[in-house]
């Protein structure tokens, strides 16, 4: 689906991990080659990873899509159920290590659902779901094709209209032609300092070499980054409202780049007014929390950030917790924002209506059969998913519907393990490692009983550690068992035991 929401959580531990030091005036840090000795990956074999990620991949049928590689350029070709299985099978290339672009074409299936349904789901997705009640975004569908034309504040905006309207079922592509409408211009030099800023202290670029330049409120990043994904990501933060186009052409994409070990001075510099200071920005320039950044206090103590104040959406608040746990320096997040929706508040009944239109609109969800219970606007999800995604993505759902102050995701995962020999899980988690969380920090043991994983050894923060877990359960491992040591950054929460997120 890092919307910057959902498809961030879901996918988050897809995320190539690499890290960022500490600035110059206008660079980050020099280039430093540590991994001149990592052999290089042939076409072949990426093509066969890739294959298998994405078999390995659930709720998406890998059987219908073909991969090749030429020159570390992937090519997606062959069908999907949806646009957000496409966009999901594009994710699994991007995080490839040595792959340096990918060319999307696969072609969606279209549904026997009606322009007419269609563009009614899209609008309420819009308004409901993401609140974009915008007049001025006009939606045309023809064939399953979503066009959107008007106005919005900022490119990130433009994004999350973008995959809101991906996320309806039938949708089929989606024509982006909205403006972004700079109603109250910042300088350039404002720009170059908010974007430096949050670029430099994201645990998503804790390694990363890039120069940041503004001139007429175009954004050109340029420098080094480990994968296709983290410059995706990249330019996503550079999206802020202000800006009005991001220029990436000079970023490359090369880990062996990286400099690991300067990722310790990254964190041993983080101070709790430094981290203070980066979630004031990042609330101002986030697309769902800017709206109630000034009604958001956040004081941090020794890297334990807490949160208060009052928001009118739940998934303001978890997009506020998010945001405050993609800072480095934060250790743990306490988050005792309250939820007031503002305005009539919906009744529980309306709520329960609202939310089961909302889950029947995602082609991933529409053949599940929810019991939705609500009391005081606190929702309780009841039922049967065929993943953790699923599951997930209900609870996504959920928290942006109109009301809701709380999800309790009661859902089921039907056959949560499917078995699979020890060997092969160790083969294929290795083979994700290497490939998907190549940092060359890591040293990662593994170990398979009986579908049960262990992880021995060291990784330098907790993202890693949880990276490395969610691998492992693509992998098809059973329960497992965390016991990667993190050299600079622990767990947040601090549990050694694998939580699905």
């Amino acid at each position: 689906m890092n919307l910057r929401s959902f498809p961030v959580v879901a996918v988050a531990a897809t995320m190539t991990l690499v890290s960022l030091f500490l600035p110059s005036p206008a660079v980050f840090g020099p280039s430093v080659a540590i991994a001149a000795g990592r052999p290089a990956f042939d076409s072949d074999r990426l093509e066969s990873a890739i294959k298998a990620d994405l078999d390995d991949t659930e709720s998406l049928n890998a059987s219908r899509i073909s991969v090749e590689v030429e020159n570390g350029l992937v090519t997606l070709a062959g069908n999907v159920s949806s646009l957000m299985d496409k966009r999901r099978a594009g994710q699994i290339a991007k995080r490839t290590r040595s792959i340096q672009g990918v060319l999307n074409q696969l072609y969606v299936d279209r549904s026997d659902r009606s322009d007419d349904e269609i563009r009614d789901d899209v609008l309420m997705r819009l308004r409901v779901n993401d609140s974009l009640d915008r007049p001025e975004i006009v939606v045309n569908v023809q064939n399953g094709s979503v066009a959107m034309t008007g106005k919005v504040d900022s490119l990130a905006e433009k994004r999350l209209a973008e995959t809101a309207a991906a996320g309806v079922r039938g949708v089929t592509e989606v024509k982006n032609q909205l403006t972004v409408a700079l109603t109250s211009p910042r300088s350039d030099g404002e720009l170059r300092e908010e974007v430096q800023a949050l670029i430099v202290n994201s645990v998503y670029f804790d390694d990363v070499q890039v120069r940041v330049e503004v001139e007429d409120a175009l954004v050109n990043l340029s420098g080094t980054v480990g994968s296709v994904t983290q410059k995706s990501h990249l330019i996503e933060t550079a999206e802020i409202w202000g800006v009005k186009g991001v220029l990436a052409d000079q970023v490359s994409v090369d880990p062996d780049q990286l400099d690991p070990t300067r990722r310790a001075g990254r964190y041993a510099s983080a101070t709790d007014e430094s981290i203070r200071q980066t979630l004031d920005r990042a609330f101002a320039n986030d697309p769902v929390v800017f709206p109630f950044a000034d009604s958001i206090s956040s004081t941090v103590q020794s890297g334990v950030v807490t949160l208060d104040g009052t928001v009118g959406r739940l998934r303001v608040k978890n997009e506020a917790e998010r945001l405050a746990m993609d800072v480095v320096g934060v250790a743990r997040v306490i988050n005792e924002l309250e939820v007031r929706y503002g305005g009539k508040p919906p009744s529980d009944a309306e709520i329960i209506r609202l939310s089961q239109q909302a889950l029947s609109r995602s082609p991933n969800l529409d053949r599940r059969d929810f019991r939705i219970h609500c009391q005081a606007a606190h929702v309780s999800l009841y039922g049967l998913v065929e993943s953790e995604f699923e599951k997930q993505l209900a609870e996504w759902i959920v928290d942006g519907v109109p009301g809701v102050v709380h999800v309790n995701n009661a859902l089921a995962v039907q056959d949560d393990w499917k078995p699979k020999a020890d060997d092969q899980i160790r083969e294929d988690l290795e083979r994700k490692l290497q490939l998907a969380l190549f940092d060359t920090s890591n040293q990662i043991d593994v170990e398979v009983s009986d579908g049960v994983v262990i992880l021995t050894g060291e990784v330098d923060t907790w993202r890693q550690w949880q990276a490395a877990m969610d691998l492992a359960i693509e992998a098809g491992a059973r329960h497992p068992h965390n016991l990667l040591n993190v050299r600079m950054h622990p767990p947040h929460g601090g549990s050694r035991i694998y939580v699905p997120r």
